[in-house]
């Protein structure tokens, strides 16, 4: 057996088995496979000749998946656009990448003189004559997405499928991933989270709930009835299933938890409910998670991220006397550069990537994630971490989300500022009668502002950058008082 694309070894060794599955079809790999040769055959033809690299601006829909899968087989790397750009920001991604196709579900959107094509009926094209292997080679690029882009211009990250076969393979040890399971995919498939989840079924040969649209309901209604066995989330979706959950379900043998601070609260809530939740760490950078709470420490370690995976290394860089300090990382799953060789100094001369987060080690080796190097707050030469606020904050009824920002300040260079959404109507009394009891007073926020959303990425972070402009006034509603 000859063959380098995944999906086609599945097909060939598991033809029977559910591969894709969504609320009114559901496909063997077999039918998966002859689904992607037909759409690799649609855009063979149509693609301008020895185009290499396509760009996608869509939401999820299962045109979307096949057009993944049909892609690939092609050998044709995919650069991903977060919906969730501006036009600019969106043009210069695809000038960055020297990208010249785009295919997108959104026929107003315009990319200047750049080709846009809409996306086929992938189910209903024609059996395709021709037979396609030409990708999946582990040296190739399968994907590229940009980072948020926190201080600077973005950068783009070459994932080859190398990192994403090394990322599936260590998952499946650590949670014990076999062909019973089916992984709910809810996020986005422009954000690795997402498309991991993709990535884990043609390697491992793992179902997929396919979802369109978030719904909480729709995801709890398919975990009862054991159609999911697993979940990848976010924070706001773990909040949405533990509130409308009353009770543990057989079925669910894990969420897998990513996309930011979490408060210890929430995981004790889940935990009270009997929710099986895997605290996780990864980036862009990394392919998907590179560390994990196992199964037997997901309720000992409330609050850490976990250990490394397979063949992962972490060690944490010049820690100060509380051992924090800047996260490295090294393993398989890592990127080695920068579309375009840009940053090359975010890599050490022997390999570890140096992640910008700001972490410590218990005495057990797991990892506790502080804060991004690049939020610390410094206010009058003490180190003040925004999660260590944030996760206090929350905790608090009145308050269902927070984020705090460090603004310049003349006497101490820098103090805390938080922004709010509120559950219930408090006061700076209130709020502070409680954080007293918990933080040093340096620690306090200055300022309170209500607003009616924190502005988030696709993967569910707080883009804090935006309270760091002069537009943040367009978000304030009020200062608590």
């Amino acid at each position: 057996m000859n063959k380098t694309s995944w999906l086609q070894r599945q097909a060939l060794l598991h033809p029977k088995r559910l591969a894709f599955l969504t609320s009114k079809e559901s496909w063997s790999f077999s039918l998966l496979a002859q689904y992607a040769q037909n759409t690799a055959a649609y855009y063979y033809e149509l693609l301008p000749a020895n185009t290499t690299r396509v760009a996608i601006y869509s939401q999820n829909h299962t045109n979307l998946y096949l057009t993944i899968l049909g892609l690939w087989e092609l050998g044709i790397e995919i650069q991903f656009l977060n919906r969730r750009l501006t036009k600019s920001e969106m043009l210069y991604q695809l000038q960055d990448a020297n990208t010249q196709v785009v295919i997108t579900d959104d026929a107003h959107l315009s990319f200047e003189s750049i080709v846009a094509f809409g996306f086929p009926n992938c189910v209903d094209l024609p059996v395709a004559t021709a037979h396609f292997d030409l990708g999946y080679r582990e040296d190739q690029i399968a994907s590229i997405m940009y980072t948020s882009g926190t201080t600077g211009n973005p950068k783009g990250v070459p994932q080859r499928f190398s990192n994403h076969l090394a990322s599936a393979n260590a998952t499946k040890k650590n949670m014990h991933l076999d062909a019973h399971d089916t992984w709910g995919l809810v996020l986005p498939l422009f954000h690795i989270s997402g498309l991991s989840v993709l990535l884990r079924s043609v390697a491992l040969g793992l179902t997929v709930r396919f979802y369109d649209d978030y719904a909480i309901d729709t995801v709890i209604a398919d975990v009862k009835t054991e159609k999911v066995t697993i979940l990848s989330f976010v924070t706001k979706m773990l909040t949405d299933f533990v509130t409308n959950t009353t009770k543990a379900y057989p079925g669910l043998k894990a969420i897998l938890l990513g996309g930011g601070p979490v408060s210890k609260h929430l995981l004790e809530q889940a935990k009270d409910k009997h929710i099986p939740v895997l605290q996780s760490f990864g980036m862009t950078e990394t392919c998907s998670q590179i560390v994990a709470l196992p199964f037997d420490q997901a309720t000992k370690k409330l609050g850490s991220a976990g250990y490394p995976l397979e063949n992962v290394t972490i060690q944490i860089h010049q820690p100060d006397e509380n051992g924090i300090g800047e996260l490295y990382v090294n393993g398989p799953s890592v990127v080695k550069e920068y579309l375009n060789g840009r940053a090359q100094d975010s890599w050490t001369k022997t390999g570890e990537l140096k992640t910008g987060d700001l972490a410590y080690l218990d005495q057990d080796g797991a990892l506790y994630l502080v804060s991004r190097l690049s939020e610390l707050i410094i206010s009058g030469g003490e180190n003040i971490y925004p999660a260590e606020i944030e996760h206090v904050l929350v905790q608090l009824p009145e308050i269902s989300e927070a984020a705090v920002v460090g603004l310049s300040d003349a006497t101490w260079g820098q103090v805390p500022v938080a922004y709010l959404v509120l559950n219930q109507h408090t006061s700076v009394a209130q709020i502070e009668a409680i954080l007293r009891k918990q933080l040093a007073k340096y620690k306090l926020p200055k300022a309170y502002y209500i607003v009616q959303e924190i502005p988030k990425t696709a993967n569910g972070k707080p883009l804090k950058r935006l309270f760091l402009t002069k537009e943040r006034v367009n978000t304030i509603e009020y200062q608590l008082t």
